[in-house]
């Protein structure tokens, strides 16, 4: 925490340089230049496995095992109305706070790299694009990042506003939940709207599917499980008069556990197939996501928290944190056992009054050396311990 502290305003120029300049998906050149360069500057050598997804290793002098920790790097497609003095020179904007992550993660490097004599085995950093997208985690799998050497332990985080810096939440099992976006395209049958008998309503179909999609939740799942089934969008139509073809409904569903998942994914498709064949529609299903619950193992996570308490400081650990976002880290939980925290960071004042994902939000940079200190405590001593 020491040399962290030491370091605080590098890492806060470091994030203020990435927040400028947010990118989107996999195409994140001007990040992915500026934290290859950093990395450079470190002494590393990062490789590019994937558009925009790097890659380092720290360590190796000594055998051991290996632990992956990760930064996510791109932004939302949205624009920034911070007012602060270095916000976004792009049309997007780091409203998540993956531009703190990536500063979060350089800042843990440089820590082990000057410790990388004594490091027994190796840490492996694994610089992520299209989180947002549910896209890049996997895409860095499918190109070997947990391979040669192969990752033994994965340490994720996120940066979180349900509290003031110095709060370090957690939660055994799964933590995050799982998404499953969809898109159902309901068939009819135009005609005019003053003889319905002649067609089949897409519309009338479309609020049975919505309606029955909600009463799985509250009649088919127990209370003591969480799920949540969510129609963002109900389109149809573009006159008053004339019943449409089709109608589109897209939404997400997200729920925590496989057998719950798999359990209500089998039922939504029942549920529309049948809702349709009543009322003489057919339909088409598009899947636009697919990512599992995060989760992460008790007993690693049990480990980490010991280190973080053995650092002495007076950070505040939260438990029972479970929490309905998705992370694309997930892919990875699911490989190698993973543990996850999430790094208070919400401005104690009246600019604090904003959520992630907000035009206006922002975070408190005090995050940055605690979290940077957290991972490079966690990954040292998780090596030495785990010969």
């Amino acid at each position: 925490m020491k040399r962290a502290n030491e370091l605080k305003e590098e890492l806060i120029q470091i994030r203020r340089n990435l927040h400028s300049i947010p990118e989107i998906k996999n195409d994140l050149p001007l990040t992915t230049k500026y934290v290859r360069e950093k990395l450079l500057e470190i002494g590393l050598e990062p490789k590019e496995i994937i558009k925009s997804g790097l890659v380092a290793i720290i360590g190796g002098k000594k055998a051991g095992k290996t632990i992956l920790l990760r930064a996510d790097m791109d932004a939302l497609d949205m624009g920034e109305d911070s007012g602060l003095d270095f916000a976004s020179k792009t049309e997007y904007a780091h409203t998540c706070g993956h531009d703190l992550h990536t500063a979060i993660l350089l800042g843990a490097a440089k820590m082990l790299k000057e410790h990388e004599d004594e490091i027994e085995g190796r840490v492996k950093l694994m610089f992520q694009p299209g989180e947002e997208y549910f896209i890049g985690a996997k895409a860095m799998i499918d190109a070997g990042v947990l391979e040669n050497p192969k990752v033994d332990a994965a340490l994720g985080m996120h940066v979180m506003l349900n509290g003031p810096v110095g709060g370090i939440a957690f939660q055994h099992g799964y933590t995050l939940s799982s998404v499953d976006g969809f898109k159902i395209t309901i068939k009819g049958k135009g005609c005019h709207g003053a003889m319905p008998e002649k067609g089949i309503d897409p519309i009338n179909v479309g609020v049975h599917v919505y309606l029955a999609l909600q009463e799985l939740i509250s009649r088919e799942i127990s209370a003591f499980d969480n799920a949540i089934i969510t129609l963002g969008q109900f389109s149809a139509g573009t006159v008053a008069n004339i019943i449409p073809d089709t109608c589109v409904l897209q939404g997400t569903m997200r729920t925590y556990g496989k057998e719950l998942r798999e359990y209500l994914l089998k039922r939504m498709k029942e549920v529309i197939d049948l809702t349709c064949k009543t009322y003489r529609a057919s339909f088409e299903y598009e899947v636009l996501s697919d990512v599992p619950s995060l989760y992460t193992d008790p007993e690693l996570l049990d480990e980490m928290l010991g280190y973080i308490e053995e650092m002495g400081e007076d950070f505040t650990l939260i438990k029972d944190a479970r929490a309905t976002p998705t992370d694309d880290f997930a892919f990875v939980t699911e490989r190698v056992p993973s543990a996850h925290f999430q790094f208070n960071c919400k401005v104690q004042d009246e600019r604090g009054g904003f959520p992630q994902h907000h035009p206006k939000v922002v975070f408190d940079e005090d995050v940055l050396p605690i979290a940077a200190a957290v991972n490079a405590q966690c990954a040292f001593n998780w090596l030495k311990n785990n010969k």
